[in-house]
């Protein structure tokens, strides 16, 4: 529209010229006449501020459409971030075949478990997490977690409620990553010792970057009598997953009085014990390997006036070769080898867990797996090995 108004302007101002040569030529014929002129101007002038007030009227509507539609963005995130629920879970169904030498007898056992999570974001910085599993050999569901998180900062988290402790790459991974049934035999015995429950928790997390970051907690068991310190530091960039951490547990054991002393009352004794851990992972394209050592105090022998090293580690190495079919998409070979002593110092009693597996990953991001793994736990009891168990299970994993 404003660049035909300048050609309109621009013919005038030449049909002006021309008037006024032909004037200058013909001026006997007849006098000077600025009516044209006077009108040209007026014809230039008006078209320019036409075009003008044109341009400024566009300008300003397409500033209001934009700062109507940042307005608009702004309330829609707003909103989403206030409004916004999160839900996943896993189902697992299959069998598990636990042949235990020492008895020898086999246990056939069906895998029936279910994990079920939500999120919840009623305010911009506050989140709430619950969890429910329920496993088939329970008669009710169990809470796995359930917690409030309060982000004071962009870069600090306070965490209350109850949840489990922050202690290396197993407890920190999924199910739908951690590709055995079972978990190792360090873990077992960690959970065994009171370590590794689920707890009360009040946690403080800090973040430094975007790569590294500490966490550091209190944790009150059901029993009153003990409680424990949590703190980890992970550095993560995707590809290397480095985790120092370590539980401290306090806990108070009652003292009988001597037989000879039955009268008097039994004394208290405060008892503190550690574990502590070290783990990596490396992430590339076609796989990821981990390695962890696991070191600490041994509760038990410690109420007996004992000290014994627990000294663990893993080894464990994950392939993924992707098929590029829309059905089958994955292919993932794993093994594992762990070393456990509960004791140190005793040369000659250990364990060892070899485990292989082969999960075969269907749907978008392998969201549905089926899984099938071989085991063996062997104790070397007084330097002679002893085969504990052999144990194999299949099992139909859904994620969502």
């Amino acid at each position: 529209m404003a660049s035909g108004k300048w050609l309109v302007a621009s013919g005038l101002i030449l049909l002006m010229g021309v008037q006024t040569a032909f004037a200058k030529k013909e001026k006997n014929i007849a006098p000077k006449d600025t009516t044209a002129k006077d009108s040209a101007i007026v014809a230039v002038v008006a078209a320019k501020d036409t075009a003008t007030a044109t341009v400024k009227v566009k300008a300003v509507k397409k500033s209001e459409t934009k700062s109507e539609t940042k307005s608009e963005t702004k309330t829609e995130t707003k909103i989403k971030d206030e409004t916004e629920v999160k839900v996943d879970g896993i189902l697992e169904v299959g069998f598990d075949n636990n042949y235990k030498a020492n008895k020898k007898v086999t246990e056939y056992k069906r895998i029936g478990r279910a994990e079920v999570g939500a999120s919840f974001r009623p305010v911009k910085k506050v989140r709430a997490e619950i969890g429910f599993e329920y496993n088939s050999k329970d008669s009710v569901p169990a809470i796995d977690k359930l917690y409030g998180q309060y982000n004071p900062l962009s870069f600090s988290t306070i965490r209350f409620g109850y949840m489990k402790k922050s202690f290396g790459l197993e407890e920190k991974t999924g199910l739908d990553e951690r590709y055995f049934h079972k978990r190792t035999i360090i873990n077992d015995s960690l959970e065994y010792f009171g370590f590794l429950d689920h707890d009360l928790t009040l946690q403080y997390r800090h973040e430094i970057g975007k790569k590294l970051e500490l966490r550091g907690g209190f944790s009150w068991t059901a029993d009153s009598l003990h409680y424990l310190q949590n703190y980890s530091a992970e550095y993560n960039d995707k590809t290397n997953n480095l985790i120092l951490a370590a539980i401290i547990r306090h806990y108070i054991r009652y003292i009988p009085p001597p037989e000879e002393e039955k009268d008097k009352k039994e004394t208290k004794e405060k008892i503190n014990t550690y574990i502590s851990s070290l783990s990596y992972r490396r992430t590339g394209k076609l796989s990821a390997s981990e390695v962890e050592l696991t070191y600490g105090s041994n509760p038990v022998t410690k109420s007996y006036d004992k000290d014994a090293t627990i000294f663990g580690a893993r080894l464990k190495e994950n392939i993924f070769l992707n098929t590029g079919l829309n059905t089958l998409q994955q292919v993932i070979p794993v093994s594992e080898a762990v070393f456990y002593s509960s004791d140190f110092s005793d040369e000659d009693n250990f364990d060892m867990q070899y485990r292989v597996g082969l999960t075969l990953g269907f749907a978008k991001k392998s969201a549905v797996q089926w899984r099938n793994n071989y085991g063996v736990v062997s104790k070397i009891r007084d330097g002679k090995k002893e085969l504990w168990r052999k144990r194999f299970d299949t099992e139909l994993m859904v994620i969502f």
